[in-house]
């Protein structure tokens, strides 16, 4: 009976000793990532969240504890802040209804395209729209800028010989905003037409040929069996991409610099103007705060929204 009881022990002793090395183990394979998530997201998050209660001028770099005053300031009518702040998150809310909705459903059209092509030439234009995102932004708004150029460029040059005037595409709102648009969607969209391709190719064939049998039309399998299946790829690509059109600042400063007047300057612009320019790192990291929580609200209702309608 005691030999049983000692045996017992020991394996017992021997499990733990195994499960705490498969700990140790999988803790060595993330903790690359919680140290690089620590240093370049967690730290500076928390930093700039203690900033946004200090007013602190980068100059004379003396922060005073001032408490919710920037917060209090930037929704205060009439304040320098809060006209720069609330009217350049109209223009990044007008980015936002019109690019999260089109660039989900054209990469979702795409994907259906190229996957539907002869299999010898899927991977060719798998790779042909997946290019520029591999380019960096600068590259991608040079080039850019070079095809809207009003007296140069390549997309006047075509609109000519289809006896279209030139356009000075910076010169109004719609040009400018048009310009911010295409470039984001051609330099973007690979990569959602990428996951799109990926949820489309795990949907199982044997789905659509019972639906055939049954005498379901093309649209009836695109609603009935491809939306439900990539729903959850679909939730990831809208959430990424409002994250990224509230993030919007490289194109219209490459192409438009903010103009014509105010009206593609987005919320990104202020904050660094603010607090780069105006070197006012309080009032900019209050700002950038109160953006994170409209992201995160946003965030929230896409979400229930999505879930909810798919039941």
């Amino acid at each position: 009976m005691e030999t049983i009881v000692k045996n017992e022990n020991y394996r017992i002793v021997l499990k733990r000793k195994k499960n705490f090395k498969d700990k140790f183990g999988s803790l060595l394979f993330v903790l690359p990532f919680l140290v690089a998530f620590t240093l370049f997201l967690l730290v500076p998050i928390v930093y700039g969240i203690i900033i946004s209660f200090f007013q602190w001028n980068i100059l004379d770099n003396s922060p005073v504890f001032i408490g919710l005053k920037n917060y209090m300031q930037l929704f205060t009518a009439g304040s320098y802040v809060n006209e720069v702040f609330f009217s350049t998150l109209g223009n990044t809310l007008f980015y936002a209804m019109i690019a999260v909705p089109l660039f989900t459903i054209t990469s979702l059209g795409l994907a259906i395209l190229v996957n539907s092509v002869i299999s010898t030439l899927t991977g060719f234009f798998r790779t042909v729209f997946f290019f520029p995102y591999i380019l960096s932004l600068s590259v991608i708004g040079a080039a850019w800028a070079l095809i809207f150029n009003p007296g140069a460029g390549l997309l006047n040059a075509l609109l000519s010989v289809i006896g279209i005037n030139p356009i000075a595409w910076n010169a109004t709102p719609q040009g400018a905003w048009t310009m911010i648009i295409v470039t984001s969607l051609w330099w973007g969209i690979g990569f959602n037409m990428l996951l799109f391709i990926n949820a489309l190719n795990n949907i199982s064939s044997e789905l659509y040929e019972a639906a055939e049998i049954d005498g379901a039309t093309t649209g009836n399998k695109f609603l009935h069996i491809t939306l439900p299946a990539i729903q959850p790829i679909m939730l990831y690509v809208i959430l990424t991409s409002t994250i990224a059109a509230f993030n919007l600042y490289g194109q219209p400063v490459l192409l438009t610099k903010g103009g014509p007047g105010t009206s593609t300057k987005v919320t990104m612009m202020s904050i660094l103007d603010e607090a780069f320019v105006r070197h006012q790192l309080g009032s900019a990291s209050a700002m950038a705060v109160v953006l994170a929580i409209i992201i995160g609200i946003f965030l929230l209702i896409q979400y229930f929204f999505t879930k909810r309608k798919g039941g």
